[in-house]
């Protein structure tokens, strides 16, 4: 279980580093992210003919899928903490389990009264938190929230539909190669990125500072959480592991408040424990599961 914690927290930093980093462009700094984390995930493939044997072996297009799926879910999720508070871009990107009851309402017809209850509280709690006079700190324009709130949204469906696939995947009872996902979206980063820099005049400006952060970014905020997520979704309760997963705007408000000075009043930070019980709630195991009756038009 302390895995998943940290694994939350860690996670929860990725806006830190973000914001810290002064002088390099939204590339530039996904890419180092990318690049950092990929280095270290090759070092943990202990030995060479591992590593070819890695690169060699035929994966289904699923995760390969799934790959480029988390890979622009770092996109997008790099773009909304450069647009939005900290606390906000956490906060919405943690709304992915509500999108996956969508799916599964939508796709599946299935749905329980805590996944319905759950997604009311969260919706309301969201909605409470955007009334809040006090939810935008100074230096941030309403029209830089709106399109950051948009990126923090696609990051969120991104990751629901990851969720989803993936956890179809398991229950069928397919292998499924985390390692090579990770290790594949951070691969994806780099080559496009990497492409996309060398056709742009782009300067880079790597001050000591900002290579100390992209270090950061690339190992606190990237490559350990994944490491975390793969070990506790290994050992522990899904659910479980998804709950503690919850605290991450929490962690995300803290640390913006500290390291940031974008503070929250009680108002926003009751409001965002309204939304973070109302995700709870619709993870909630155990409870009947209703099967949505279509009636077929005549």
């Amino acid at each position: 279980m302390i895995y998943s914690f940290l694994c939350a927290t860690f996670w929860a930093s990725t806006g830190i580093f973000v914001k810290l980093i002064d002088g390099l462009d939204v590339a530039q700094i996904i890419w180092g992210r990318f690049i950092i984390a990929l280095i270290c995930s090759l070092i943990l493939i202990k030995s060479g003919l591992r590593l070819k044997q890695f690169i060699l072996h035929q994966h289904p297009l699923i995760e390969h899928l799934l790959s480029g799926m988390m890979t622009a879910y770092y996109f997008l999720a790099t773009f909304a903490f450069i647009y939005c508070p900290v606390a906000m871009a956490a906060l919405i990107i943690a709304l992915s389990p509500l999108f996956t009851f969508i799916f599964r309402l939508v796709i599946e017809k299935k749905f329980s009264y805590y996944e319905v209850f759950g997604f009311a509280v969260a919706f309301l709690g969201l909605s409470l938190y955007f009334t809040s006079k006090d939810y935008i700190p100074s230096g941030y324009s309403l029209h830089h929230i709106y399109i950051g709130a948009a990126f923090a949204t696609g990051a969120a469906f991104l990751k629901a539909i990851y969720s989803y696939l993936l956890r179809n995947k398991v229950l069928k009872g397919d292998a499924v190669d985390s390692s090579f996902i990770n290790t594949n979206t951070l691969t994806l980063g780099v080559l496009l990125l990497g492409l996309y820099l060398t056709f742009t005049e782009s300067s880079l400006k790597l001050s000591l500072n900002n290579f100390y952060y992209l270090l950061g970014l690339g190992v606190v905020a990237t490559f350990i959480p994944n490491v975390l997520n793969t070990m506790s979704s290994m050992k522990l309760n899904p659910t479980i592991h998804n709950i503690i997963g919850m605290s991450t705007p929490i962690s995300a408000s803290l640390l913006g408040w500290i390291f940031l000075d974008e503070k929250q009043d009680i108002f926003s930070l009751c409001a965002m424990l309204i939304t973070v019980a109302g995700i709870f709630l619709s993870m909630q195991t155990g409870n009947k599961i209703l099967k949505v009756r279509v009636t077929p038009q005549k």
